[in-house]
């Protein structure tokens, strides 16, 4: 037996992805803080650099005045490539006074005070493009000045970060789906075990159990309380079972020495009107026994009950030959040609006990110059076995009291009965796993039973 349950579609599975997705969110939660933080630390500590620096060129300013400044930006313009800081001061027709750029920068991308742009800068690999962050400072006569500082350091930490945290990433979510498929094939592989053996005992084994790994886990937690609700149940069964054969037992003889006994009085003593009736009583007592004896052994799965491939068109149609001479006998027909094959997996036996209680119902009950119909018809996965009469029916408020066992309707009163024909059939579906359904027939009832189609072609076998 396999789980039918999609892989991906399993409560594992579900948990690991949830397991997943959520260590996945904290973990780019976790490097997206960090990210962040690092980067605001770095332009925190830019940002304290050029406004010292801003700080110092204004009261250089203050007082040499513009040629000082020019002075002490000269001085301070060493190589890009070796400084990081860049200087440029500009007088109003954008020429050059003193700094270490070639040209005036367009200075369109601003982030607060201060802007962003490139510029080329010397490297042992030759030229290369750097950003560079600056603030512009605007003095007396259109003269500006620019001060600023290379920032490829931190775009470079901010690129290895992104790539470690996209890394960090995707190998929580490898190592999650590692960890996800090892409890998935862990857990799945005791739950197929418990499932095997629990469609096992389902199929009439009592005496399997479920599987204890020794774990001490949930599962093995859950199999021990179940093992022992089996132990308890299998000893239940085994009495009631006792108790059945038992009664079957000492009762089937004595009633059948009985009913003998009689038959010999009635062919010798001339109250035959009076041994008839204790026959006919006799045989109502071993019919009922024999019906409760059905239902046990339906319910119980015993092992009187396998299950082998059998066509329910050709069942059908050899217990309509069987029940067609005693509805001709009561002027009622009984029609059965539309039987298809219907391959299905069941008990020949109880199956037969069901139709036989379904026909015998219908022509007790159906009246004179009525019509009873037994059909079966298949689908692509059902296969249906439909009892159809022209009586009184059944009220929907008492069809399903009329399964319980023992219970007859006051219609049904004065015809003879126990009760425990559609007991027995309702015993019968459970069995097969099948759907029995009672409906009006307009006039009359309709009694289905669905069962599931079997796929393997049973050619004449039945």
């Amino acid at each position: 037996m396999h789980l039918r349950t999609p892989f991906f579609r399993t409560t594992v599975v579900r948990l690991a992805l949830i397991y997943i997705v959520t260590f996945a969110l904290v973990t780019a939660a976790l490097f997206t803080s960090v990210y962040v933080l690092t980067l605001r630390a770095v332009d925190l500590s830019t940002t304290t650099v050029m406004e010292s620096q801003l700080q110092g060129l204004s009261e250089q300013y203050d007082r040499v005045g513009l040629r000082g400044l020019i002075g002490v930006i000269r001085t301070r313009s060493q190589s890009l490539d070796r400084s990081r800081s860049v200087y440029m001061l500009v007088d109003a027709n954008n020429a050059s006074l003193a700094g270490n750029l070639d040209t005036w920068p367009q200075l369109t991308q601003q982030r607060d005070k201060w802007y962003e742009f490139t510029a080329n800068v010397p490297t042992s690999n030759g030229v290369e493009q750097h950003p560079i962050r600056a603030a512009l400072v605007m003095l007396p006569n259109d003269y500006r000045l620019l001060i600023g500082t290379d920032i490829i350091e931190r775009e470079r930490l901010a690129t290895v970060m992104r790539r470690l945290g996209a890394l960090a990433l995707i190998l929580s979510i490898l190592i999650g789906a590692g960890i996800a498929i090892w409890m998935n094939r862990r857990l799945l592989n005791q739950v197929q075990a418990i499932a095997v053996a629990g469609q096992g005992i389902a199929n009439g084994d009592f005496a399997r159990r479920l599987p204890v790994r020794g774990s001490g886990d949930e599962l093995d937690e859950l199999a021990t309380g179940l093992n022992a609700l089996l132990e308890r149940i299998e000893q239940l069964t085994l009495a009631l079972r006792f108790v059945i054969d038992g009664t079957a037992h000492d009762l089937r003889g004595p009633l059948n020495r009985l009913r003998l006994r009689l038959e010999r009085l009635q062919q010798t003593q001339t109250e035959g009107d009076a041994i008839s009736a204790a026959m006919q009583d006799a045989d109502t007592i071993l019919h009922t026994l024999e019906s409760l004896l059905r239902i046990a052994q339906a319910q119980s799965g015993s092992s009187g009950t396998e299950m082998n491939q059998l066509n329910l068109g050709t069942l059908a149609r050899d217990m309509a030959e069987l029940y067609a001479p005693i509805s001709d006998e009561r002027g009622i027909t009984l029609h059965y040609d539309q039987l298809a094959e219907g391959c299905i997996l069941g008990n020949r036996q109880l199956l037969a006990h069901a139709i036989a209680n379904l026909l015998d119902n219908a022509i007790k009950y159906t009246p004179a110059n009525g019509q009873i119909s037994l059909s079966v018809t298949e689908t692509e996965n059902e296969v249906t076995l439909t009892v159809t009469d022209t009586g009184p029916g059944i009220p929907t408020a008492d069809r399903e009291r009329v399964l319980q066992r023992f219970v007859r309707l006051d219609s049904a009163q004065a015809e003879p009965g126990s009760g425990l024909g559609l007991s027995l059939v309702a015993a019968v579906c459970r069995f097969h796993h099948a759907q029995l359904q009672i409906d009006d027939a307009q006039p009359g009832l309709r009694i289905a039973l669905d069962f599931t189609r079997h796929r393997v072609d049973l050619g004449k076998s039945s």
